[in-house]
């Protein structure tokens, strides 16, 4: 056997990558405008700033323009070279929103070809200004960083904020990578103005605790979008009376090398429609089911939102549910925060985990949502079965093949060709003239959609409004009388066919017969869709 070794004919060298390649490939990390515009407010926090501005401005030629502004502590020549390398020094402080070194270039550089540091750490300090420029990089093939001459605007800009003292303005420009190419100055200002109010609240959404003057978990901050400034958005409605935190734990997380973590979680119930303290307030707690889910922060900054990671679909039984999953720095590597803070993966344990927790407030989330969905099919019912009623009373007396008479509240006698015989019934006193018929019941035993009744002596029908069935089935058309009435004769008639053909050995046979088609029938509807009926105010 011949072994070979491979020599060392070469001395190490360093292996540059091409600057154009990078800075261009670095573009596409997944940003948008929201989550960019966040991480350049998370360095703005990570300096200690009070106050933050941000101006997106438009030129008659349609050119975008935007600067944050911050009153940090600001940063010498060699702290604004360090904040412009692709990979910037590791923070001395390991809790700080910043967290890869890189989020400033790769946020700025997805929408803008030309992005500009201008800082002072101090007031007596001299402002200065470092400039990345894709194009000059490109035809230089080179990392030349460039010192532009400040400008009036820009140092006004800054003092705005500053006032004079320590901070720093970031400049975007040649943006490339925002708006789309509109034929008029109108249109592009109207596209614009959608896109900053989805910015404020994403802002507000983002760094809730932060702009809350009452949340002590995180430093206080103002943030201004074009001069109006960002109020906090808490998707758990904490202040509203009739919010509910269902449970909550502080979880200890063994590590590997025997250190003990923890984080936070906490299950809330907000109110439904026509339960908040006003309007407003309705309005802003976005009840929809787009908003439900688990809210990840991260230091107190959120970094997911409204996601049920794969361990649950969104659909409207959680509409009302939403969890606060809380946690420090020291669980970054744990939960794989990527580059943009905006994505965390749950390891098998911790999913495992966070199902578990929410048994208890799921059952509550589908229990509420099951009674306000009744209470609104109820409503939405209301005189829709009249016509079908009056149809069949008329029809009845040459339909009807059996003669019921009371015995108590609960049972009859009947009489039909097959004898006579005691049978357990529905007796109904003091109902609807109108509806006596067909009579629309909260729920039936054994959840049944339908069983035979008799109302102020008439033979009817009580329909379960509770069951799947009805809510399908009947809940999009309650309004069109057609319809209703087809379901309302066939239901009608399959009880008086009943009354008509049953015997004192097949009673039970019958009972038997209902409870399997109405199972039956909840299967069968379990995968569609639930009807949007209208909510009672």
């Amino acid at each position: 056997m011949i072994t070979t070794v491979q020599q060392k004919t070469e001395e190490d060298f360093e292996l540059l990558p091409d600057p154009e390649r990078i800075v261009n490939g670095l573009r596409d990390t997944g940003y948008n405008f929201n989550t960019a515009v966040a991480d350049i407010v998370d360095n703005s926090i990570a300096a200690n700033a009070t106050k933050i501005n941000i101006e997106v401005n438009m030129d008659p030629n349609m050119q975008v323009k935007v600067y944050f502004a911050d009153n940090g502590c600001g940063m010498d020549l060699d702290g604004l070279k360090n904040a412009m390398k692709y990979g910037s020094k590791e923070r001395i402080e390991k809790n700080s929103l910043g967290k890869f070194g890189l989020g400033l270039k790769t946020a700025s550089t997805a929408f803008c070809k030309q992005f500009s540091l201008i800082s002072r750490n101090s007031p007596d300090s001299e402002l200065r200004k470092v400039q990345w420029d894709l194009d000059y990089i490109a035809n230089n093939g080179s990392w030349l960083l460039q010192f532009p001459v400040i400008d009036s605007d820009e140092e006004d800009m800054l003092n705005m904020v500053a006032e004079g003292s320590s901070g720093t303005l970031l400049v975007w420009e040649k943006i490339d990578r925002l708006m789309k190419n509109y034929k008029n100055f109108k249109n592009a200002q109207n596209g614009l103005n959608k896109i900053l109010e989805e910015l404020r609240f994403h802002l507000s959404m983002v760094f809730q605790r932060y702009l809350d003057k009452n949340d002590i978990r995180a430093q206080n901050v103002e943030i201004t979008v074009n001069t109006q400034s960002v109020s906090p958005w808490d998707p758990f409605c904490t202040k509203e009376k009739n919010t509910e935190l269902l449970q909550e734990e502080d979880v200890p997380v063994d590590m590997p090398d025997g250190t003990q973590l923890k984080f936070h979680i906490a299950a809330y119930i907000i109110p439904k429609k026509g339960e908040y303290s006003s309007i407003e307030a309705e309005k802003s707690a976005r009840g929809s089911n787009d908003f439900q889910g688990i809210y990840v922060y991260r230091e107190n900054r959120l970094i997911h939102s409204g996601d049920w990671f794969s361990l649950l679909k969104k659909e409207p039984h959680y509409s009302l549910l939403r969890v606060d999953f809380s946690f420090d720095y020291t669980l970054d590597e744990l939960l794989s925060i990527d580059i943009k803070k905006s994505r965390i993966l749950l390891i098998g344990e911790l999913a495992s985990f966070i199902m578990k927790f929410l048994g208890a407030p799921r059952r509550e989330a589908e229990k509420r949502y099951r009674d306000t969905e009744n209470k609104n099919v109820h409503n939405t019912g209301r005189g829709a079965h009249i016509s079908s009623n009056q149809n069949i009373d008329s029809k009845a007396p040459e339909l009807e093949g059996s003669t019921i008479t009371p015995i108590d509240d609960e049972s009859a006698e009947i009489v039909n060709s097959n004898g006579k015989f005691t049978k357990a019934i529905s007796i109904l006193h003091n109902v609807n003239p109108q509806e006596n018929r067909v009579i629309p019941v909260k729920t039936i035993e054994g959840n049944a959609l339908w069983e035979p009744a008799l109302a102020d002596g008439k033979h009817a029908v009580n329909i379960n409004e509770s069951h799947p069935f009805y809510k399908k089935i009947y809940g999009p058309y309650l309004a069109q009388n057609l319809v209703v009435e087809g379901l309302d004769d066939l239901l009608w008639a399959l009880a008086e066919a009943e009354n008509t053909t049953v015997s004192q050995s097949s009673i039970e046979n019958y009972e038997d017969m209902r409870y399997t088609v109405s199972r039956i029938l909840k299967r069968l509807v379990a995968d569609l869709p639930d009807p949007e009926l209208p909510i009672e105010e």
